[in-house]
């Protein structure tokens, strides 16, 4: 893990606790992070779910869709609504092992288009994320639903929370480039990814560089695992931290990583120079530890 002495005060102002108490800390950490887990949601009686009103005709519920191929689904469920004469509403609702799978899906499969409707055939396709569920609705084409309607649906169930997750609140805010932000859950810099992470990208005048965040607690032997695929190097200029992997992502592009006292990881690659890379390293890895997150 990193040793948050070694940094700059100006860029670390927990340094002194970390010396002080660093098993204290640890433990400290910790139960602060499980404290802010969330409870378990209650069952969802699926029948029981209108739609303006209406009750599903038809409820189908699979927990074990293996024929989807999709990382991390948990359960599958498909209700249809007959709205009127000659128009129903199917919604397919998949639910995932957690948020960060759910997003990683909902932003890097290239089946959804936001709040964009998708023809498909004679039909029109909205999705919706929440959460651990993404909504799928389907309708014909020239019947017209509005998104406030599907949203307030989307609002009755537990646990409803759209938009990016607030993990993403703890990464550095100053220099964002607010369209290249993703979430990795499979591979992350080319190699095998070992945990979920959030990735942001960040740009100031010619510079650029990205941070990465692990989802959540990551025990010390799977980063290491991890790390261990890294093509490490020696960084120049700078003085080199023991508990910090120095790696070339290609050419030009330095990076460091590095386990923090709690368990979460910190990531920063970029083309910058050793110098300008450890400062947002250092950064990071402040917000990052400090964050409730």
């Amino acid at each position: 893990m990193l040793n948050l002495g070694s940094m700059p005060e100006r860029f670390c102002h927990i340094a002194g606790v970390a010396r002080i108490a660093a098993t204290l800390a640890l433990s400290a950490v910790t139960f602060g992070l499980l404290g802010c887990e969330k409870e378990p949601e209650p069952p969802v009686d699926h029948t029981a779910i209108l739609y303006k009103g209406v009750r599903p005709i038809e409820v189908r519920e699979n927990e074990t869709p293996a024929g989807e191929h999709i990382a991390a689904l948990q359960k599958r469920i498909d209700m249809r609504y007959p709205m009127m004469v000659g128009d129903t509403l199917d919604v397919t609702i998949l639910e995932f092992k957690s948020d960060v799978y759910a997003m990683d899906y909902y932003i890097n499969s290239g089946r959804f288009q936001g709040i964009t409707p998708i023809l498909r055939g004679e039909h029109l396709e909205q999705s919706i994320r929440s959460d651990a569920r993404i909504f799928i609705f389907t309708h014909d084409s020239f019947r017209r639903y509005e998104r406030i309607d599907l949203e307030n649906y989307v609002r009755g169930f537990p646990g409803y929370h759209g938009g990016f997750p607030q993990e993403f609140l703890s990464l550095p805010f100053e220099h964002r480039d607010a369209n290249r932000t993703s979430i990795q859950t499979q591979n992350f810099l080319g190699l095998k990814s070992f945990f979920p992470v959030l990735v942001q990208s960040y740009r100031d005048a010619n510079l650029q560089w990205s941070v990465a965040r692990s989802w959540e607690q990551v025990e010390d032997d799977v980063y290491r695992q991890w790390a261990a695929q890294l093509k490490p190097v020696t960084p120049q200029g700078i003085a080199r931290d023991v508990e910090v992997s120095y790696f070339n992502v290609g050419e030009g592009v330095n990076g460091m990583a590095t386990h923090l006292p709690g368990g979460r990881v910190v990531v920063v690659w970029g083309y910058l120079s050793w110098f300008d890379l450890e400062r947002r390293f250092f950064t990071a890895s402040d917000r990052v530890y400090e964050a409730r997150y």
